[in-house]
Formats: structure tokens, sequence, C-alpha cells
């Protein structure tokens, strides 16, 4: 499957984008953008440099969590030679099922839990506050997220012998959002249901478009290697 990386890696970013801007983790990161930018100081970049730093925060759980699991799978001598010879066949109905659930064909479910409290992460605590909040709020997967991640980031660092560039490039995929968020705060645009309708929009149309490209892909994979008629 090392032939077809580059497509993992592209397809690693646009769904850590895609999973920042769905509606629970957006819900999370303008609550934590907001508190960071109600309690940052006077200076200028400070809501830009923390809303930076909570955004490492959040890339940095998804790369731990990624490397951690694929690295352990990797290392039963079995699971390493399964995804080797079947990978790109567990591959088709994994892309298949994910883009039918970003399609909503399985119903709408509920949209997560909010488990952790914004008033314990405290004014002028400084970045590490920010890294910490980074951290704690992206482990809380909200449904689409969980399939995302669990349904596709691993398997596809699994099967490419990846774990730690594919959890990596969808770290970066979630910060790319919050980052932009942060900027916008940073610049004075603070009405929160602003940027709320920029990224609903966006995730309107995008949502729907990756998962067809999901179902047809998986498809072709399904074709091609489990069929063999393409």
């Amino acid at each position: 499957m090392t032939e077809g990386l580059w497509a993992a890696d592209a397809t690693a970013l646009w769904t850590g984008v895609l999973t920042s801007v769905s509606p629970c983790p957006l819900a999370t990161n303008i609550a934590a953008l907001t508190y960071i930018s109600k309690h940052s100081g006077s200076h200028k970049l400070a809501v830009l440099l923390h809303g930076g730093i909570y955004a490492l925060g959040r890339a940095l759980a998804y790369i731990v969590i990624g490397f951690l699991i694929v690295k352990s799978l990797l290392s039963a001598p079995a699971f390493s030679f399964f995804m080797q010879k079947y990978g790109n066949q567990v591959l088709s109905p994994v892309l298949v099922l994910a883009g039918m659930y970003m399609l909503d064909m399985f119903g709408r479910g509920f949209e997560g839990f909010n488990v952790f409290d914004l008033s314990r992460f405290k004014a002028g605590t400084g970045w590490f506050s920010s890294l910490a909040m980074g951290g704690l709020f992206a482990l809380p997967f909200c449904p689409i997220s969980a399939a995302l991640y669990f349904g596709v980031i691993i398997p596809l660092a699994a099967g490419n012998s990846a774990p730690f560039s594919l959890p990596l490039l969808y770290g970066i995929g979630t910060a790319l959002p919050v980052i932009g968020l942060a900027v916008a705060l940073d610049f004075g645009l603070k009405k929160v249901s602003a940027i709320t309708g920029l990224a609903g929009r966006f995730e309107r149309y995008a949502r729907p478009a990756t998962g067809w490209i999901f179902v047809a892909a998986g498809l072709y994979l399904g074709l091609k290697y489990i069929f063999g008629i393409i």
C-alpha cells in the first residue's frame, strides 16, 4: 500500500479538517477559544498565540493515541502480515461504512458529551493551560470524530505502517480551523454566531462531498482487491 501513501496523507489531513468543523468539536473549540480570548490579557497576539498552543494540544493528543494504538497493532507479526496482505480488502468496507455514516444513512445520533469544565482552566496560568485544555478537549470523541478517527485514520495508519505520520497529519488538519478561529478572534471577530455560521456552511457541503468520496473509494478498492473486476 506504500504507493498509495500520498492519498492516505491527503485523506488524513482532510479528515482532520472535516472533524474540526463538525458540530460537536466545533462547539468545543469555539467555547475554548472564547474563554481564551477573555483571559489572555491585553496583548494583541495573545489570543492567536494561545489559540495555536490549544490547537497543538489537540494535535498532540490525536498523535499520541494513534501512535500507541497503531504501534501496538503493528508489533504483532500476525496483524502486520494480515494488513500487508489484506489491507485494501479491509479498508474497502471501512471507507464505505464511514462514508455512509457521514451521509447520515444510519440516522442522526447524539452529538457527544461536554465532559470538561472550562472553569478548571484559570486565568493567568500561561501557555501550559492552553496546551492542556487542547489535549483534554480532544479526548471526549463525538460520534463523527470517533467514526473518522478510529474508523478511517487508524486503519489507514496500520495498513500503511505509518503510526506517526498519518495521526500527525490528522492532528494538523484538526488544528488548522482552530488556528483560523483564533486569528478571527485576534482581529476582533467576536461574534460566535458569525464564526459558527461560516464553519457550518462549510461543513454542510464538505461533509456529504467527503462521504460520497469515501463511498466511491471504498467501492473502488472492493471491486479491485476483493472481486478483481478492475
